[in-house]
């Protein structure tokens, strides 16, 4: 059992801040008050190899959802406890939060499934490869992915049936590898797609398509691996991304940035460049503050010598960089507390 006695529902409705010393579970799953600085003990050691992609926060106050590998747990007291309550099928599953407690695991082969408290439900997938889920912050049965070739597809059920909604971002004859694909909760037309030379972005949901500007001060091809928009203002959109010119060139940077973008995807500005301590991987996590369009949290981990993991903390208003280290192997999910952004939950990998 924890050392202190959990959050625990009070009748009002709310979330509720862990009040935990140490988090019950299989160790996949922790939480910081520090963006890092320090994370809560784990009453077990989190044994190789094991990947978190999953890690959401529910409606239903003090509920989280994690998946590790292919299992899929719960916490339902603000991340204190957790318990597995089903197996996802795929490889390298992701979630996505959705209206009325539950979320959607999908992964890049096409596996698509319903995710809640309670367990897993298969569902159908429109396309043998995925990009990105969204779900409708109102509506939580209505749901759009982006496939592997660019192409949106629509679900007004909650992923038993699909359509397909506007025209592919790329026409076939200049098909690109689609490595990623966010879409803004408040507004699913809006879309932006990372993918090998450039980025698109839709506002009217794939009926139109525009090449995003500014990766390159040259105009050559930058490949952009993740992308996030930000929930507090999707006008804000940060990608990560790799200047192949800049990569043969031999810059100092290696030709790796996080940008930004101020009016939705259209046009980007390098805003964070590998180097000095900062070591930016081809497709990093990102993840956005979810109140302050200024922040975004970014990783870089590995499991190789013992190095552990960095969380930086990209603040535009000060255009800084701070870094806090642990000594897990990576982080790879994040997801901010409902009643105190403050505090992270982090999904965590051991690899050796």
């Amino acid at each position: 059992m924890s050392s202190a006695a959990p959050a625990s529902a009070d009748g009002s409705g709310r979330w509720h801040q862990p009040s935990c010393e140490t988090v019950t579970g299989d160790g996949t799953v922790t939480y910081t008050r520090d963006e890092g600085r320090t994370l809560t003990p784990t009453s077990n050691k989190l044994e190789p190899v094991v990947y978190t992609r999953g890690l959401v926060t529910l409606d239903r106050p003090d509920t989280l959802l994690s998946l590790a590998g292919n299992r899929l747990s719960r916490s339902s007291d603000a991340g204190c406890t957790w318990e597995p309550v089903g197996e996802v099928p795929g490889s390298n599953v992701e979630l996505s939060a959705a209206r009325g407690d539950r979320a959607y695991a999908w992964d890049r082969a096409g596996h698509l499934s319903l995710a809640t408290p309670d367990g897993v439900t298969p569902l159908t997938s429109p396309a043998a490869g995925l990009a990105g889920l969204g779900a409708d912050r109102r509506h939580g049965d209505r749901l759009r992915v982006a496939d592997a070739g660019g192409q949106l597809h629509e679900s007004r059920d909650g992923g038993r049936t699909w359509r397909s909604v506007g025209v592919p971002a790329w026409e076939t004859d200049d098909l690109r590898s689609v490595y990623t694909a966010v879409f803004d909760p408040r507004n699913l037309n809006h879309v932006v797609l990372g993918a090998s030379g450039s980025a698109r972005v839709t506002f009217n949901g794939g009926r139109t398509w525009t090449t995003s500007k500014g990766l390159s001060a040259t105009g050559t091809k930058v490949n952009v691996f993740s992308a996030a928009i930000s929930p507090a203002s999707p006008n804000v959109v940060y990608v990560m991304g790799l200047d192949l010119a800049e990569l043969e060139a031999g810059a100092p940077s290696g030709g790796r940035h996080i940008y930004r973008s101020w009016d939705g995807g259209r046009r980007f500005i390098p805003v964070v460049d590998q180097g000095d301590g900062i070591t930016i991987p081809n497709g990093p996590l990102l993840a956005a503050h979810p109140r302050d369009p200024g922040v975004l949290y970014f990783v870089w981990g590995t499991g190789w010598s013992s190095l552990g993991t960095d969380i930086y903390r990209y603040d535009s208003w000060r255009d800084r960089v701070s870094t806090r280290h642990n000594a897990y192997d990576r982080v790879t999910a994040i997801a901010f507390n409902p009643a105190n952004p403050g505090v992270m939950y982090l999904g965590l990998a051991e690899e050796v």
